[in-house]
C-alpha cells in the first residue's frame, strides 16, 4: 500500500469512528479507544487528528478543560466519498463495538473526579453529570496526594453507591441532639 493511501485510510478511519459513535468524544477517551483496539499508532493518530481539525473535517470543542471531538458536515461529506477505502473488517470492528464504546464514553463523561494541590493538601472535585445538568458536585479537601487519589478512584469506581449514600444522608430526617442544644445560646436559636 502506498504511503499516501495509508495516510488517507487512517484519516478516513478517524472520520468513520466519529460518525459511527455520533457523540462528542473526549481527547483521552479517543486516545484510549484507538490504542486499546489497536486501530492506529499514537503519534500518527495525533498528527492526523490535528490535520483533520485544521482541515475543518473534525471540530474540537473545549469543555471543563477537556477537548471533545466530533465530525463536521464537511467531514461527513468527505467520509461518504472515501469510506470505501476502509477494509470491511475494520468497519465491522468499530460498528460491533459502538454500543459498548458509547456507554463507556457516557459514563466517563458523566462521572469525573480530579484533584489539584492547594495549600498543604489537595482539593478534590467530584462530579456526576447527566447531559449538561449537574446531578452532584462535591468539593472536598484531602490531606495527602494518596487520599486525593483514593477519593477520585472511589468516586469513579463506585459512583452510584456513593451518590445514593450522600443523597440518603442528606435527605434523612434528623433529630437535634439535646446535648448540642445545651451549648447554643438564645441568640443563636
Amino acid at each position: 500500500m502506498s504511503e499516501h493511501l495509508d495516510i488517507a485510510e487512517k484519516k478516513i478511519l478517524i472520520l468513520y469512528f466519529f460518525k459511527v459513535i455520533d457523540m462528542p468524544v473526549g481527547s483521552m477517551q479517543f486516545v484510549r479507544i484507538m490504542l486499546e483496539n489497536r486501530l492506529i499508532n499514537y503519534f500518527y493518530m495525533q498528527q492526523y487528528l490535528s490535520e483533520l481539525i485544521e482541515e475543518k473535517l473534525v471540530t474540537a470543542e473545549k469543555k471543563d478543560g477537556i477537548s471533545y471531538y466530533t465530525i463536521t458536515e464537511k467531514g461527513s461529506e468527505v467520509l461518504d466519498m472515501f469510506e470505501s477505502i476502509l477494509p470491511a473488517g475494520l468497519k465491522k470492528l468499530i460498528k460491533d463495538s459502538t454500543a459498548e464504546i458509547r456507554n463507556k464514553i457516557r459514563t466517563e463523561t458523566m462521572i469525573t473526579a480530579d484533584y489539584i494541590p492547594e495549600g498543604d493538601g489537595y482539593t478534590v472535585l467530584c462530579k456526576i453529570r447527566e447531559n449538561d445538568f449537574s446531578l452532584m458536585e462535591v468539593k472536598i479537601a484531602a490531606g495527602t496526594k494518596e487520599d486525593a487519589r483514593n477519593i477520585c478512584k472511589n468516586w469513579t469506581s463506585f459512583p452510584q453507591e456513593i451518590y445514593l449514600e450522600i443523597l440518603d444522608t442528606m435527605i434523612r430526617n434528623r433529630e437535634k441532639n439535646p446535648q448540642v442544644d445545651e451549648f447554643v445560646t438564645d441568640d443563636q436559636k
